[in-house]
């Protein structure tokens, strides 16, 4: 199940979600341009893709979304990269937020908690708090059907 809370008031949300794969098959989907545009997006809202990602600390990273009759470009940078277990970038699109993705080892595969900061305004926090709940189910069903598919 995955739960997101908003935090108005402080301009955050705190999303989890407990996903059945090691922390290794997450952090690759949460990283992998290939992986990444098969699994963030939904065809009736938005797809991603056309990834760049130079995965270091400093390194920088960008995707177009496609939906509706729109393209967009979305781009940050690398702040922390500690595969498996902590990632963090910079989400630099209408004003810069920053996003941190923990991945804690539990005994049915990864507890995955997105901390995403620096929104200024009520409905723009909120409004990430539920894309961040519909994010989580997209990667866990991509796992899900991976893990299938190995079967």
């Amino acid at each position: 199940m995955t739960t997101a809370v908003a935090d108005v008031k402080a301009g955050t949300v705190r999303a989890t979600v407990e996903i059945a794969a090691p922390p290794a098959a997450v952090f690759r989907a949460l990283t992998d341009p290939q992986e990444l545009e098969t699994w963030w997006g939904h065809p009736e809202m938005y797809r991603t893709h056309d990834y760049q990602i130079d995965l270091r600390v400093g390194g920088k990273w960008s995707a177009k979304a496609t939906g509706g009759g729109q393209e967009s470009v979305v781009r940050g940078e690398y702040l922390a990269v500690d595969p498996p277990r902590v990632l963090e970038t910079s989400w630099d699109q209408f004003r810069r937020t920053i996003v941190r993705y923990t991945l804690e080892a539990i005994p049915s595969g990864t507890r995955l908690t997105v901390f995403h900061r620096g929104f200024a305004g009520e409905e723009d926090c909120k409004n990430h708090a539920d894309g961040w709940e519909r994010v989580l189910e997209w990667l866990t069903g991509y796992l899900a059907r991976i893990k299938k598919a190995a079967v």
